[in-house]
């Protein structure tokens, strides 16, 4: 490559050295031969010195040599107003293009020196002298301007290039991170941290972002990421907050500095403990609602628009993972769960079993709504829903939280309870059974029919129910409103 910089202004310059041997033909052969072996040494210099990592302004000297070559090179000839007096402008377009301005700047003001001492040596007038220098200057000095005016343009170019190349690269890791999951907490978290490093100068501890979400005019925060570790989670009012609240009522992304005078107390308070000035407010919108804002922070200076726009991008793509999270969750939630009374169905109450059982005693419960048909032809579909409704309200008042009840066909209920055998799923029957009578329907009680099953750490859940179903037919055939213990003599409502 410094071949190559260099070739052109080699090639120049010797097609000037032979054209001064032809015409108008060399009248100090030393000179002539001494301007040869300078410019060979400058040649030697042009190659050498950039590779030896020395200082700019030392690898000046090869340009300035070639002034001293042109200078033998005029007195060669007697006279600096043949065409070779143009080559002046080599060295200074080399130093205008690979040298910083006040080096170019230098070495102009030397060229310039460089004609008028030489001049005046061929006996020129001071008029002449004085208008060839100040041409020859004002002509180097636009070259030098405009190669420098252009190195900046492209420089700026380059980084602005190179800038989009990581923002793009850069997105697309966050892209690709984002739509790796479908549960939705996990998008957000991953949001919220590339989010607090993407909008960051490379190397910058300054930022931090948090993912909001707004209900009933409260701010609660969701997930949050600090490249200092400073999380604190915390809720506040919207209107403690005008950025924010600007952001939502608006649904555009909004930044700006964080004035503690315009500020509620909570988040002054969260102001000071956090370090942060200024920052941005991107809202969430999903499926045409607002899902929630994310907020990126800046501590030391202001969000540039540039980072700015880098939080929208992280925000468009992280809507659609999302979206696309939340389907996901919907749909399982759907497999998984009674559309009426909103419980686990048959699935949904094996998945919940086997997450949490991890080698623990069970009681099974099967429980059936007895004369749900009776209701249905009598009343209607609606009633018979209602009652559907109550039964499972009922059976949920008695259990503890963490065990499980589920609908598992039309008038078909199980309950699951933890940590207990087959006399905790007694003691559980019984209480179901008297909320069944304290919570009437349509002036009855709801009759049911229950059968109680034990399952052991390391019993079958499956043959557990089975024997739980046989007996609840047992306690059905019996009448009902009952519970019966599988193995057991029938116990009495």
């Amino acid at each position: 490559m410094l071949r190559g910089w260099v070739a052109p202004f080699v090639a120049v310059a010797l097609v000037a050295q032979l054209s001064a041997v032809a015409l108008p033909g060399t009248r100090s052969v030393p000179a002539f031969l001494g301007s040869c072996g300078v410019l060979a040494v400058v040649v030697g210099l042009a190659l050498v010195l950039p590779r030896l990592g020395l200082q700019s302004w030392v690898q000046l000297i090869a340009p300035g040599g070639y002034l001293i070559a042109l200078a033998l090179l005029f007195k060669s000839q007697n006279s600096v107003s043949t065409g070779l007096q143009s080559l002046v402008l080599l060295p200074i377009a080399w130093v205008a293009l690979y040298h910083r301005p006040i080096e170019s700047a230098v070495l102009l003001f030397v060229a310039v020196c460089m004609l008028v001492v030489t001049s005046w040596l061929n006996h020129l007038s001071a008029a002449v002298i004085a208008r060839g220098a100040g041409l020859w200057g004002l002509t180097g000095a636009i070259i030098v301007v405009g190669a420098h005016n252009l190195r900046h343009w492209l420089g700026d170019a380059i980084d602005e290039r190179e800038e989009a190349l990581r923002h793009a690269e850069a997105l697309g890791d966050v892209a690709r991170e984002l739509n790796s999951t479908l549960d939705p907490e996990r998008v957000i978290a991953t949001a919220v941290r590339c989010a607090a490093g993407i909008a960051s100068p490379p190397g910058s501890r300054a930022r931090r972002a948090s993912y909001c979400r707004i209900s009933d005019g409260l701010v609660r925060v969701e997930a949050e990421y600090d490249t200092e570790g400073e999380c604190v989670g915390a809720t506040w009012p919207l209107r403690e907050h005008p950025l924010l609240a600007t952001a939502v009522r608006e649904q555009v992304p909004t930044s700006g500095a964080l004035d503690p005078a315009g500020l509620g107390p909570t988040m002054r308070d969260l102001v000071s403990k956090q370090g942060v000035a200024h920052g941005a407010w991107v809202p969430v919108i999903v499926g045409g609602e607002l899902h929630g804002v994310l907020a990126v922070a800046g501590r030391s200076r202001p969000l540039s628009d540039q980072e700015v726009s880098r939080c929208v991008a992280i925000v468009r793509i992280m809507e659609l993972a999302l979206a696309n999270a939340l389907a996901h969750e919907h749909s399982q939630r759907a497999a998984h769960t009674d559309p009426l009374t909103s419980l686990a169905n048959r699935r949904g109450l094996e998945q919940l079993v086997r997450e949490r059982r991890a080698r623990r005693p069970l009681a099974v419960l099967a429980i059936d709504v007895d004369g749900l048909k009776d209701v249905n032809d009598r009343h209607g579909h609606a009633a018979g829903d209602e009652l559907l409704l109550q039964v499972a309200a009922a059976i949920g008042s008695v259990l503890r939280t963490g065990d499980v009840v589920a609908r598992v066909g039309g008038d078909e209920f199980a309950c699951v309870v933890f940590d207990s055998d087959e006399h905790g799923g007694v003691y559980v029957a019984e209480r179901i059974l008297d909320a069944m009578r304290e919570a009437p329907h349509r002036g009855q009680p709801p009759r049911i029919s229950i059968g109680v099953a034990g399952v052991g750490a390391e019993a079958s859940l499956d043959d557990s129910i089975r024997r739980a179903d046989a007996a609840m037919y047992e306690a059905k055939r019996a009448g009902g409103m009952r519970y019966k213990l599988a193995g057991a003599d029938l116990i009495p409502g």
